[in-house]
């Protein structure tokens, strides 16, 4: 074999042993990734609720969980609605893009100050008491469709309520274009059918809560609704 061949067959040797290595690294991390979020799963347990992540855009507000007393946000405004300005860019981006695809998406509602949200809770409870209902069941009633102030994601400034604020909303182009493209815009929606358990409120179409682009997607391919994934972060360790 001439001098030069067999430094080319040695180079083409050493190329392979390189591609095989990074191969296997590569190949390494992801089962070490998958099996650290396996872990993480297991290790998500439902009375790991309390609590709030650093990340802002993951602020968990429940049944259980009320709006952070030292929650702040710069409002913004979009279609007469205030809502956070995090959100900002990606809403435009969300609307532009709908619009360039012909479909028609507006804000019907954004952030709530905890005086609207009594409001808007006492005016279904006076409702309720004029169809015969004594004031406590009337509240309670009022309660399954309505957060409890203090408890509502508008006044996070991070929740949207699009177009028509129904359960028709589900059956529109706009909530299907919605549900195809939000996550890419950094939107999930917030109270899904088959999550109804774990959130305990039902489903809302209408409803959908900015958590960034890199969360809602993770939270797509994951499955998993806010509840979920807070637990599942922060049995990562993050963020």
């Amino acid at each position: 074999m001439k001098r030069e061949e067999f430094f080319l067959a040695r180079g083409f040797v050493a190329f392979g042993v390189a591609v095989a290595l990074v191969c296997d690294a590569v190949s390494g991390w992801n089962q070490r990734q998958f099996l650290r979020e396996e872990a993480a799963f297991a290790n998500a347990a439902p009375e790991q609720d309390s609590g709030q992540l650093e990340e802002p855009l993951l602020v968990l507000v429940n049944g259980e969980n009320a709006v952070p007393e030292s929650w702040w946000f710069l409002p913004y405004l979009v279609d007469d609605e205030v809502v956070d300005r995090r959100m900002a860019e990606d809403l435009s981006a969300l609307l532009e893009a709908a619009e360039s695809q012909g479909v028609w998406l507006w804000v019907a509602s954004g952030y709530r100050s905890r005086r609207r949200q009594e409001d808007i809770l006492e005016s279904a409870v006076q409702e309720r008491m004029a169809q015969g209902l004594p004031r406590e069941q009337a509240r309670a009633k009022a309660l399954e469709t309505i957060a409890q102030p203090g408890h509502s994601e508008h006044e996070t400034g991070l929740a949207l309520d699009f177009n028509d604020v129904s359960q028709g909303f589900q059956e529109t182009e706009a909530y299907q274009w919605l549900r195809q493209h939000g996550a890419a815009y950094g939107f999930i929606q917030r109270y899904q059918r088959e999550k109804e358990d774990v959130t305990g409120v039902k489903a809302e179409p209408w409803h959908f809560r900015y958590v960034g682009r890199e969360h809602a997607l993770e939270m797509e391919r994951l499955g998993l609704c806010l509840e979920e994934y807070v637990r599942w972060q922060r049995a990562l360790g993050g963020p």
